[in-house]
Formats: structure tokens, sequence, C-alpha cells
């Protein structure tokens, strides 16, 4: 074996190794990315489920009800507009004089 034979073989086994990093790597993002859609795939889901949730029961429907058919309460609130505040905003005392 010369000189160049053995170079030759050490760069094919250090190419190598640098595909199998690559590949590695690039498994890892395709992975990633495949995660992150079922991530948005599910928080649709479970908004839709609250939300269709909520509609049986303003049809008169009760947990009890939808519990004994197999539907559990969703985690998630049903999105929509938020509810106006429970307690009065605070004002700032007015701590200048008034004139009338």
């Amino acid at each position: 074996m010369d000189i160049n034979d053995i170079a030759a073989k050490a760069a094919a086994k250090i190419d190598a190794a640098r595909d199998a990093k690559v590949n590695a790597v690039k498994n890892a993002a395709a992975s990633s990315v495949e995660l992150q859609e079922a991530v948005q795939l599910l928080i649709a889901a479970e908004q839709k489920y609250a939300k269709d949730y909520q509609t049986a029961l303003r049809a008169d429907w009760t947990e009890s009800d939808l519990r004994s058919f197999g539907l559990d309460a969703p985690g998630r609130k049903a999105g929509g507009r938020p509810r106006g505040r429970k307690t009065a905003r605070e004002t700032a005392p007015n701590t200048g004089s008034s004139e009338q």
C-alpha cells in the first residue's frame, strides 16, 4: 500500500463519518418540522373540540350527559372574545386641585 492509497482510504472514512453526521441532523430537522405541524393540528383540534363542546352545553346537554357519552370536558377553553373584567379598575387618585 502506498501513501496515496492510505490517504484515499482516510478521506473516504472521514467523508462517510461526515455524511452520517449530516444525515443525522437532517433527519432530526425533518422530525422537528413534523412535530411542529402535529402540534399545530392538535391545537386546532383542541380548539374545535372546546367550541363544539360548548355548543353542546348551550344546546341543553349537561356535562354529566356528555360524560355519559364518553365526552370529557375539554382541557383548553374555546377561543373567542374574552369576557369583561370581573373586578373594577382602580383609578389613580387625583393629586392636583380641581377647579370648577
